[in-house]
């Protein structure tokens, strides 16, 4: 019992760490992530970087937590991997393509697997679970403003 929770434990911080990298490569060469980070008057540089790697932490937490109640008939890990695969397009939409539609439509997605995740985990009792799903979908909620707002002052009539 104790070699699978460590099994388990080091897939997690592998899993998490490799996704982070990665995903921190691709946004780190995005064009507009460079323009965003190169400019005189952006402040929370560190800020970002520091909550870049404690969102990836969380979803290390997260992902290990549902693993460890994953079983027959449960698709935990199957939702919480497209809320986090629709996460990762709507980061690389936003940072490298500047792409807003797509970034709404993605964290729309997301949302919608969460909240699904959340009900299932609702169900079948696993609250404290639960509870860290729901923070994760106010994070959502907040950039799906983010996203409509930068999307209507992209695109929208009073932008001239």
């Amino acid at each position: 019992m104790k070699t699978q929770s460590k099994k388990r434990i080091t897939y997690s911080i592998i899993i998490t760490v490799l996704t982070c990298l990665v995903l921190s490569i691709i946004v780190y060469y995005g064009r507009y992530f460079q323009n965003w980070l190169n400019s005189e008057y952006n402040s929370g540089k560190w800020f970002f970087i520091i909550g870049w790697f404690l969102l990836f932490a969380y979803y290390g937490i997260c992902f290990f937590n549902l693993w460890q109640t994953n079983g027959k008939g449960r698709n935990y890990l199957f939702l919480f991997g497209i809320q986090f695969i629709a996460f990762a397009v709507y980061i690389i939409s936003i940072y490298c393509f500047s792409a807003y539609i797509l970034a709404s439509i993605s964290i729309v997605l997301s949302l919608i697997s969460s909240f699904w995740l959340a009900i299932k985990l609702f169900k079948n009792k696993q609250y404290v679970i639960m509870s860290m799903i729901i923070a994760l979908i106010l994070f959502y909620f907040y950039c799906l403003l983010c996203g409509i707002l930068y999307c209507s002052m992209e695109y929208g009539g009073w932008k001239n």
